[in-house]
């Protein structure tokens, strides 16, 4: 039995991962939790219940030259290698104005009213281009009239090829992975040249809460986790560090107790960028990925977002790769 057992390295990564969850319990009862422990189920009576607080200032608006934009649906197939139906920004120098500069000027984005901007300029964008016909702009008096003006309105903001686009936004932990990728891959200039730079510390002034930090998401109040990779973002796109949203980010994070504070994914990106030791984070074993599929921890049985995001998290804590910049 036991040389059936060591014959099998899938066998033996079940029994070594197992023996090596027994000894951190074992472990962990002489020498306390770990830094990263996520914390006992808080009770009720102790929940910190905080609202997001933006500045009151006139938001920054980016720079006229701005489009919307969807891909479409190639017509050669049905599973096209592109990503059809994703709505992106491109930048023209056209002196001319467009729609999305004009969409600006009626729709102010204020966070303190509606942290989320709900698309409002990419519909506006698409309703002013709509060459087909409107519907009275009077209210609706009967059910039937309300329906036929909610089919019109989404008839108007229809792409091209069918299908309706629109912007997953809200989430304030995704655009900073991507800005310190193309950072740390030397190509930020090129994938993200100079009005896109601009645009993304305009987003970031624009979410920045009255305490200096910034949320997880849109309507979260202030996090640490939202905090360090956001300070880190307004920094790698060109925000000087003696400006005044990066003093207030540096204020916020040192009164509550800095990076150390922030949870593993936070951690990680700055262990990537160097910035982090790695030594500071939770392990992410990449030999999880040894064990036999029909194993209920297999990381391939992860919800698929977690389990992608894994997969190149453990490749890069198994390397213990960081940034080192050129001198």
């Amino acid at each position: 039995m036991l040389e059936q057992i060591w014959s099998s390295p899938a066998a033996v990564a079940t029994v070594v991962v197992a023996l090596g969850v027994v000894l951190q319990v074992v472990l962990g009862q002489f020498r306390g939790r770990l830094a990263s422990y996520p914390g006992d189920p808080i009770p009720e009576s102790q929940k910190i219940r905080r609202k997001p607080k933006f500045k009151a200032h006139a938001p920054r608006k980016v720079e006229a030259g701005w489009q919307p934009q969807v891909e479409v649906q190639p017509k050669e197939g049905l599973l096209p290698h592109k990503v059809a139906g994703q709505q992106v920004w491109v930048f023209s120098n056209t002196n001319g104005a467009t729609s999305l500069d004009q969409a600006q000027e009626q729709h102010v984005f204020e966070p303190e009213v509606n942290p989320n901007a709900g698309d409002c300029i990419f519909r506006a964008a698409r309703l002013r281009d709509w060459a087909g016909p409107r519907p009275s702009p009077a209210a609706p008096t009967t059910p039937l009239e309300a329906a036929r003006k909610g089919f019109s309105f989404y008839q108007m903001i229809q792409c091209e090829d069918g299908q309706w686009a629109g912007d997953y936004g809200g989430p304030h932990f995704l655009l900073p992975g991507f800005v310190i990728a193309a950072y740390i891959t030397g190509h930020i200039d090129k994938i993200l040249p100079g009005p896109h730079q601009r645009a993304i510390e305009a987003y970031l002034l624009n979410h920045q809460q009255e305490d200096g930090g910034w949320g997880t998401h849109v309507e979260s109040p202030s996090t640490m986790f939202g905090s360090v990779l956001n300070y880190v973002t307004l920094r790698l796109v060109g925000a000087a560090v003696d400006s005044p949203a990066c003093i207030e980010g540096r204020k916020f994070m040192r009164e509550h107790g800095g990076a150390l504070y922030a949870p593993s994914w936070a951690k990680f990106w700055l262990a990537v960028l160097g910035v982090y030791e790695w030594e500071g984070i939770a392990p992410v074993p990449p030999e999880m990925w040894l064990l036999p599929h029909w194993f209920p921890l297999h990381p391939g049985r992860f919800w698929c977002h977690c389990r992608m995001v894994y997969l190149p998290m453990c490749w890069l804590y198994a390397r213990r790769f960081a940034f080192k910049a050129a001198a």
